[in-house]
């Protein structure tokens, strides 16, 4: 089995030497042959290429563009696979080998790609790294081979795509109609849907991707190459490249309560985009669809047990009272209309959910509009809340949610007007482009039902008869929610989960075992008395414990009152470990990167995450994507080493002693670096040192930390007085060798 990799080149001479070294560096030799087809270059390219013995040059004596370029070299490779890269890509440790494992774990599917920092459609991960030795200590971290992220797609960029020679022979070439290239990848995804191929997105898998190199001397090509293929796609198929694989994440927020062999309905469901998404998330679930523009409904076919095109024949689910969730899309001339509201109250079961998307007429740019004499917006266009609200009600919905959808482009001084005139209340309106409106049809008998949000890909969803997020544990009361609870709610915790006496202690992954009690106990105290920090804000909360490395930490914040645990970590063996130690009732594991968490937006209580920062190429994108995961006022409980300690002749971003770090912070820049996104309620040090070397304080709270005990797990008294958490409130002469903070999300 091997890999044709094909570039179509022209100029950019330094890019297509930067790529192919890549190749040469982060490939396995022999898995790949290189097939450049050269579009008459005219700076050197051509005489470059041709001094290059592995490389198999195609020379064209015209630029035929990029499909036509593909396909000529398609037509000359001998892999089992096409993969087509663009020649201002960047590739990295294990791309190739991770994406082959992907295109070859089913035969249905035919095409993936990876993640970049410079694409559409979904294919992007933020970054921050300034310089390709940088974007590579990023993938080599970031790229690690993870099935459970393969994500099915309706699309994949084209800038990687890699291909099996079955699927590209079934569904043909790129269409050269598309000329100097855009939307020629869009239209061979369409034909490979329609020939029943798999689309899958490897988000374990990082390259760099420049952008548009070609284009950027030709910026005028490129606008009327975009506009004109854009048209030439929508004659072709019928539908809009974007409006129809546009998937609508912000609808799906509302379903976050989705059980196994729940039924959704969506109307106007284009190519099943959103639908497809949905699946991602919640595997075992029933989707339909409504669409009208037949060529889009026989895509979306792929995607659901059924697909109308005819409203009338729209029917619910055979042994059902109704649809259990319908997604009313941006398909009509206006917003909800009352006889469509009608007839969806009528297909959805009694506690059924109803979601969908309403411009706000308050807001402030349609004010504006209004005020002009010639006003180019039909005021029928939009409602206002109250509208919204009550065409519900007119409709039969009794409970109707409301979640405004800002825009960032608003100016102040003109919602300050506004407000003058209509109220301060208001203010929140003015600024909302549009609102996400949901309502629940009354349940039979008039209960209304109760919505439990479930983490969005973890390996076990939370069980129904558990708890929500908010309720309390049983037997345990549950904290007002501006209260920092105290140790003496937790219940009481003097023992250590199981040791993993067959496990290897590497140095990183800290285990609990009688060989590392024994040979770092300062080691093993340290990373025990943080969980047992934590605990004190996890009673009857959801948890997230990030880069749990073994496990334990999870079994012990669970143990302390947690409704449920769930621990990610990178390491696959780790995982496995930790299931079989340390699993249970409300606690999961499973494999995932803290910079791409397999979790829906708003998740969880409380995030752990203990000595990872560090580990990470981008603490701002970690800290950052720990928000994404909270809800709004979750708390995120993190540690880290302190610089000024650990390595105090090193400034930031210089490479530390310790090989596994990225960097570290110092205290300052911890504190700085949270408080872009969170508001810190309290800072905490462990392992102190002062001017003569390391200092045991003997203050109370120390052992207020650790619960009030002064033995753990057969410590001796001093090593809770070296070891220990401590405020940094308290903290005078000496400076901590490691900082916890627990910060609520802004």
């Amino acid at each position: 089995m091997s890999t044709s990799i094909i570039l179509v080149v022209h100029n950019q001479l330094a890019m297509t030497k930067r790529c192919v070294l890549s190749i040469r560096k982060y490939t396995d030799p022999g898995s790949y042959e290189i097939i450049v087809v050269d579009n008459a270059s005219t700076d050197g390219t051509v005489g470059w290429l041709r001094a290059q013995p592995d490389i198999r040059l195609l020379e064209q004596a015209k630029n035929v563009g990029f499909p036509a370029g593909c396909n000529i070299g398609a037509a000359a490779s001998a892999g089992d696979r096409i993969l087509l890269l663009n020649n201002d890509t960047v590739v990295t440790p294990r791309w190739l080998s991770q994406m082959e494992l992907a295109i070859g774990s089913d035969d249905r599917v035919g095409a993936v790609g990876p993640l970049t920092n410079f694409a559409g459609y979904g294919q992007t991960v933020e970054t921050s790294y300034h310089s390709m030795d940088e974007m590579q200590r990023f993938a080599e971290i970031y790229n690690v081979s993870s099935p459970n992220r393969w994500e099915e797609k309706m699309k994949l960029i084209g800038f990687c795509l890699l291909v099996k020679r079955e699927a590209w022979m079934k569904v043909g070439p790129l269409d050269e109609a598309f000329g100097i290239g855009n939307y020629e990848d869009d239209d061979w995804c369409v034909r490979a849907r329609l020939s029943g191929y798999k689309l899958l997105l490897c988000r374990d898998t990082f390259i760099h991707h420049e952008g548009h190199a070609s284009f950027k001397s030709v910026k005028d090509t490129f606008k009327k190459a975009m506009i004109h293929n854009g048209t030439l796609f929508m004659n072709k198929w019928g539908f809009h490249p974007h409006i129809a694989v546009n998937i609508r994440s912000d609808l799906l927020q509302p379903l976050q309560s989705v059980k196994p062999g729940m039924s959704v309905l969506e109307i106007g469901c284009g190519c099943g985009a959103t639908l497809l998404e949905l699946r991602n998330r919640y595997k075992d679930i029933r989707l339909f669809g409504y669409e009208s523009e037949q060529a889009a409904a026989r895509i979306a076919s792929f995607v659901t047990e059924r697909t109308w095109s005819q409203e009338e024949d729209i029917q619910i689910p055979v042994g059902s009272k109704g649809f259990d969730a319908i997604i009313l899309n941006d398909i009509l001339s206006l917003p909800v209309p009352l006889d469509m509201l009608r007839k969806i109250y009528r297909w959805l079961r009694p506690g059924g959910i109803v979601v969908t998307s309403v411009p706000n007429r308050m807001y402030v740019e349609y004010v504006k509009a209004y005020l002009k004499p010639a006003n180019p917006v039909p005021h029928e266009a939009f409602l206002s809340k109250e509208e919204t609200i009550d065409r519900f009600r007119n409709a039969g919905f009794e409970e109707v949610e409301m979640t405004m959808i800002a825009s960032e482009e608003t100016k102040k001084h003109e919602i300050d007007a506004l407000c003058l005139l209509a109220g301060e209340k208001r203010r929140d309106e003015f600024t909302a482009i549009y609102f996400i409106a949901n309502a629940i049809k009354a349940p039979v008998g008039g209960r209304k039902p109760t919505k439990a949000p479930v983490p969005a890909g973890s390996a076990k969803p939370v069980k129904p008869e558990e708890p929500a997020s908010e309720s309390p544990a049983p037997s345990m009361p549950t904290p007002a929610k501006s209260e920092i609870l105290t140790e003496s709610t937790v219940t009481p915790l003097t023992y250590l989960p199981k040791a993993q006496e067959d496990v290897a202690f590497t140095g990183e992954r800290l285990i609990l075992s009688s060989a590392v009690s024994g040979s770092h106990p300062d080691v093993l105290a340290e990373h025990v008395y943080r969980y047992r920090l934590a605990q004190r804000y996890c009673i009857g909360k959801t948890v997230l414990d990030a880069a749990c490395g073994a496990g334990y930490g999870v079994r012990m914040m669970k143990d302390g009152g947690a409704i449920s645990v769930t621990g990610v970590d990178i390491d696959a063996a780790s995982v496995h470990l930790a299931n079989r130690d340390y699993g249970g009732d409300g606690v999961y594991y499973q494999i995932g990167n803290v910079l791409q968490l397999p979790y829906s937006s708003e998740s969880f209580d409380v995030v752990v995450s203990f000595e990872t920062i560090e580990h990470v190429p981008d603490g701002t994108a970690w800290l950052r994507e720990a928000a994404r995961v909270l809800r709004p006022g979750g708390r995120l409980i993190v540690s880290t080493p302190n610089r000024e300690v650990t390595n105090p002749d090193r400034l930031y971003g210089e490479q530390v002693r310790n090989p596994y770090h990225c960097f570290e912070y110092s205290l300052s820049e911890f504190v700085g670096e949270l408080s872009a996104l969170y508001d810190i309620e309290g800072l905490y040090g462990q392992t102190f040192v002062g001017k003569h070397g390391q200092v045991a304080p003997e203050w109370s709270d120390i052992a207020a930390a650790v619960g009030g005990v002064t033995t753990m797990a057969g410590f001796n008294p001093d090593i809770i007085r070296y070891y220990g958490p401590a405020s940094l409130s308290r903290m005078k002469n000496a400076r901590p060798a490691y900082v916890i903070a627990v910060c609520r999300k802004k």
